[in-house]
């Protein structure tokens, strides 16, 4: 039988929560074992059940102790959660909806981004199956954000064959390694190097934060990110 994928939801409005949580129930490989309401759940309940999947909103008390003291600090929290759980995926579900926070949440690792405002119903559910096999989510709403937000200048240049790895990796982001490195016709080290010195180029730390910004720069079209 297959493992259910378990989950931590963290989000400090109270009806708000329980509603992600009966969505998420209704599909029979997901799991919720624990709930928070301020930041300082986000690792507490980390350590408590190593979850696969954390999904946690962005503007919550960073205290339970505290709900009207200081908010709580979204990069460097969820930086901690991702070093020290390398195995559980994060997801924000949240109103904010700047590109540079979420170009900031996908440098550190965050592999998932809806907002509150989405149609979520059948979408988030499905995110978190995706992003538990080594993909990425970002709802079609978010990604028109990062679309029609200004674009930014390149930082490096890349070569015809960067582009195109890049291209084929979005197009494809399924595929592993050594299927890409086949369909471009080179070999899985080669393939490597290529994904580094984009990287490098574009001052990026993992490929959340290259799709984004590749889109920011205009390398790659909505058709392309939406296959």
């Amino acid at each position: 039988m297959e493992e259910l994928i378990r989950i931590v939801v963290v989000d400090d409005h109270l009806v708000s929560r329980k509603g992600i949580i009966t969505l998420l129930e209704q599909n029979p490989k997901l799991t919720v074992v624990a709930e928070g309401s301020a930041g300082n759940h986000i690792l507490e309940l980390l350590d408590e059940y190593q979850p696969d999947v954390v999904i946690t909103d962005l503007q919550m008390p960073a205290d339970v102790a505290e709900p009207k003291g200081a908010l709580f600090e979204p990069v460097s929290t969820l930086r901690k959660a991702i070093e020290r759980h390398k195995t559980t995926s994060l997801i924000v579900l949240s109103q904010e909806h700047d590109v540079q926070t979420i170009q900031n949440l996908a440098e550190i690792g965050v592999r998932g981004y809806l907002l509150k405002t989405d149609d979520f119903t059948e979408t988030l559910g499905r995110a978190v199956e995706m992003i538990r096999t080594g993909l990425m989510y970002f709802s079609p709403e978010v990604q028109t954000i990062i679309l029609s937000a200004p674009k930014i200048k390149k930082n490096g240049q890349l070569t015809d064959q960067q582009l195109n790895v890049l291209r084929s990796i979005i197009r494809s982001p399924e595929a592993k390694r050594e299927e890409l490195a086949a369909s471009l016709h080179i070999s899985k080290s080669t393939l490597q190097k290529h994904i580094t010195a984009i990287f490098e180029a574009m001052e990026v730390p993992n490929m959340e934060a290259c799709i984004i910004k590749a889109m920011r720069m205009n390398l790659v079209d909505l058709e392309t990110i939406m296959g």
